[in-house]
């Protein structure tokens, strides 16, 4: 803490005296003035999957948020002592985007009115033409298989709630009508993953939008250029029809164009924002700093970035297939866990600086569904507890003692690259000691590490926890047959409670139950606990309005920085 205490604080150069400065309404300290122009450019550790989230994907929306919207979005201006936006989940149902409002006429009935004046780009074959509760119409219908000529449902769709009709009464008005009462419908109409409003000629004309030269928006930028391998890049959009939240005399966006690298190489990038080749290394994009060594380092040579701290979710979860005959047996699962000495990992390797204290799937900001780590019984406390001898002894209980060799039973680790592998690696070190051998640690891209989850072609594999996200999505992700399952679970207690969830009339009703599911997970271990690591963010002096921001809804994340803006006086002097 005081390490960063030092980055934030006395790494920024002075402000000029005469320079214009406002107060920032979200946190109350003053800042240089927003102006146009510029180019930010950001980094992406990871190759883009392509622009058609319905086709490709949810990892498709990192590169469509900002030239496409969605119904309603965060409030940038929220006070961040109130919600940070360093999670998954934002409270986002507080402004409208292309919705204007919106209301309930019965339990089984919303009703949306869509912004006018609201223009796609004047981009063939869009050509500027107004928005209208049309287009929403038929971008519902080709996700959900409702009509204008779809008949099947997205499998992007994820936990979506059952509709009988969602029908254009009128040019600004869209009907969703339910089939039953789900509590989740309104949230996932207006901010629903993985979906945005496409433009509806070009899916007429080439029945997808996968090639990005055919992407057509109404958002602040307009995607511009896309070489594999490279880089993307977006430009402004002369005509948006939004202004900033913080500052609302101004229309957005400030930049003139947004850029991103694709990096995959830890050298590459920290050389880059060492260098001021690009403005941001972060939790977008996936380029944040996860280990001391990477943020003393920076600190060092480059002391005017400012540097923040993330704290989001686990990273460092490992789900373990318990279908396999020996993570099949409980007492494996526990001995496991037990072996693992997260107190020592954290104060050697994260001086201190982690969260350890277990949890489950979803991240205890869920109060009305995560019941504490203080609530628990004392008998499931003490399986999270470090004993190895207690390990030890549930592993002979279970039939797996050691060989001649020592070793007790051999597997493997699938790991996606995005995660810390020298945790990985000091977790099988722990496990070693146990008599368990991890042969080898895989370590795999998105492409490949979600389809083997998929296929079940795992052993054990890097999974997430305390996860910020749609709960029902969360508990989802453990019942038979998903193919996020990160233990292979089928477990038919579990599967019924799922199923009473989404049958729930109330939101009470609903968060007792998956609550009562996050903490079946939770003792089942599924999916063994790692910490909560912190991540640390890099980004030049000269890029203002941006306080570690993660997203402004679902998915949503280069909207950020659609709402930021660049001093360029500060820029110069610094000789860039």
């Amino acid at each position: 803490a005081l390490i960063m205490g030092v980055a934030v604080f006395l790494g920024s150069p002075a402000v000029a005296a005469d320079k214009k400065m406002v107060k920032d309404p979200s946190t109350g300290e003053m800042v240089t003035a927003p102006e146009y122009g510029g180019t930010f450019t950001w980094v992406s550790k990871e190759q883009p999957v392509g622009p058609d989230t319905v086709v490709q994907g949810i990892h498709a929306q990192f590169y469509v948020a900002g030239v496409l919207e969605k119904l309603a979005l965060a409030d940038w201006a929220t006070p961040r002592d109130k919600f940070a936006f360093q999670f998954l989940l934002v409270p986002t149902n507080t402004r409208g985007a292309l919705a204007e409002s919106w209301s309930q006429s019965d339990p089984l009935t919303y009703i949306v009115k869509v912004r006018q004046g609201v223009h796609w780009h004047d981009k063939p074959p869009m050509n500027g033409r107004e928005l209208t509760a049309r287009d929403i119409e038929f971008n519902f219908h080709r996700l959900l298989g409702l009509g204008s000529g779809f008949t099947e449902r997205s499998e992007h769709a994820l936990a979506w709630p059952e509709f009988e009709s969602i029908t254009a009464t009128d040019k600004w008005t869209v009907v969703f009508k339910m089939k039953e009462l789900n509590v989740g419908a309104l949230h996932a109409i207006l901010d629903g993953s993985p979906y945005f409003i496409y433009p509806p000629e070009v899916i007429k004309e080439h029945g997808d939008v996968t090639d990005w030269r055919n992407l057509v928006g109404t958002g602040p930028m307009m995607l511009t250029d896309w070489v594999d391998g490279s880089s993307v890049t977006w430009t402004k959009n002369p005509d948006y029809w939004g202004n900033d939240e913080k500052y609302p005399e101004n229309r957005l966006p400030y930049l003139d164009r947004i850029r991103s690298l694709i990096m995959p190489e830890v050298a590459t990038y920290m050389a880059a924002i060492r260098s001021a080749k690009v403005d941001f290394i972060g939790a977008i994009g996936l380029t944040m700093m996860t280990t001391p060594d990477q943020l003393e380092s920076l600190q060092r040579t480059n002391p005017e970035l400012v540097i923040q701290p993330f704290y989001g979710r686990s990273n460092l979860g490992i789900g373990l297939n318990v279908q396999l005959p020996h993570f099949s047996d409980i007492r494996v699962r526990i001995a496991m866990q037990k072996a693992i000495n997260l107190d020592e990992i954290n104060q050697a390797y994260w001086g201190g600086d982690a969260d350890v204290t277990p949890q489950g799937q979803s991240n205890v900001s869920f109060t009305a569904i995560v019941t504490p780590f203080e609530e628990w019984p004392e008998e499931l406390k003490e399986s999270y507890t470090y004993d190895p001898e207690a390990a030890e002894a549930l592993l002979d209980a279970a039939g797996y003692p050691r060989g001649a060799d020592g070793i007790r039973f051999k597997t493997n680790m699938m790991h996606w690259d995005r995660y810390d592998l020298n945790y990985v690696e000091l977790v099988a070190s722990y496990w070693r000691k146990l008599g368990i051998e991890v042969e080898d640690i895989e370590i795999e891209q998105i492409s490949s590490f979600m389809a083997r989850r998929a296929e079940r072609e795992f052993e054990m594999l890097s999974c997430e926890r305390a996860m910020n996200w749609f709960p029902m999505v969360l508990v989802s992700a453990f019942t038979t047959g998903n193919r996020a399952n990160r233990g292979n679970a089928s477990d038919p207690h579990y599967d019924a409670l799922y199923e009473a969830a989404k049958a729930a009339t109330t939101i009470e009703e609903q968060n007792r139950l998956v609550g009562e599911m996050n903490q079946y997970e939770i003792e089942q271990k599924w999916c063994l606990w790692g910490p909560i690591a912190p991540g640390y963010i890099a980004i030049q002096p000269w890029i203002k309005g941006y306080n570690a921001e993660l997203n402004l809804g679902a998915n949503q994340y280069n909207t950020v920085f659609t709402r930021l803006w660049i001093d360029s006086e500060l820029k110069k002097e610094m000789g860039h």
